[in-house]
């Protein structure tokens, strides 16, 4: 509960990316590690997903990786999201021949052991969550446990953070507010509707319904009626029947 209240209190006095990153280094070497990132991939328009690094990896790594795409390769961001449980970094995990050279690679950096665990929030935005170090960890049975859990605090903590700090800069529309009507107007457009037949179930004019599914798609960033569905949903904004 310490680490808890420790983290929370830090990471909400936190309003820049450079000042977060600061805190979330203080409280990952608190917990044994040398280095923490936070990799989030948001899969707003059906064929382009956003991928964004939030870390303190030295900036060379960083560039590495990027440049190699190893975010669609690295078996850790994979694991880490088809289980609930945490992810605790094992050679065998990069036996695949491009994971073998993004392992090597990060060895060289002093990101050689660690774990992972996965942050799942709204659909659409998945994310994982690692702390990194040289040397192996040395910690077992309750040890571990606890650790684990001050992860997956941390994890939740520095999601949360992104999303306030980061997000909004990446994806402007997550800031989005729509009213009533529009919700209305496209939740009706969701499940098959016409503008005219929206019309005649909400009492309004062809016209006017066609305006509000316009202002949708201008205030959600979607280029037609059927992405500004898909990002409405994806952001929390919409649920159809």
């Amino acid at each position: 509960m310490d680490f808890l209240h420790q983290g929370f209190d830090a990471l909400e006095a936190a309003h820049d990316p450079q000042t977060l990153r600061c805190k979330v280094t203080a409280l990952t070497q608190s917990l044994g590690f040398e280095h923490f990132a936070y990799a989030l991939q948001i899969d707003l328009q059906l064929n382009r997903p956003i991928q964004h690094t939030f870390s303190s990896y030295p900036q060379p790594w960083i560039q590495r990786y990027v440049a190699e795409n190893y975010f669609a390769v690295d078996p850790v961001f994979t694991r880490a999201m088809e289980t609930p449980m945490p992810v605790i970094w094992h050679e065998k995990h990069f036996l695949d021949t491009h994971a073998v050279q993004l392992w090597e690679e990060a060895r060289r950096f002093g990101i050689a052991h660690g774990l992972s665990v996965a942050v799942r929030d709204r659909p659409g935005f998945k994310g994982v969550f690692s702390l990194a170090r040289d040397g192996a960890l040395d910690v077992t049975g309750k040890d571990l446990s606890a650790l684990i859990g001050d992860v997956q605090i941390l994890a939740c903590l520095v999601h949360a953070a992104v999303m306030r700090i980061e997000v909004p800069s990446l994806i402007p529309q997550v800031t989005v507010d729509l009213t009533d009507r529009e919700r209305e107007c496209l939740r009706w457009a969701g499940d098959g509707k016409t503008a005219w037949e929206i019309g005649q179930i909400l009492g309004i004019s062809e016209r006017t319904a066609v305006f509000h599914l316009n202002n949708c798609v201008g205030k959600l960033g979607a280029t037609n009626k059927t992405q500004a569905i898909v990002n409405a949903i994806s952001l929390g904004l919409l649920r159809l029947a």
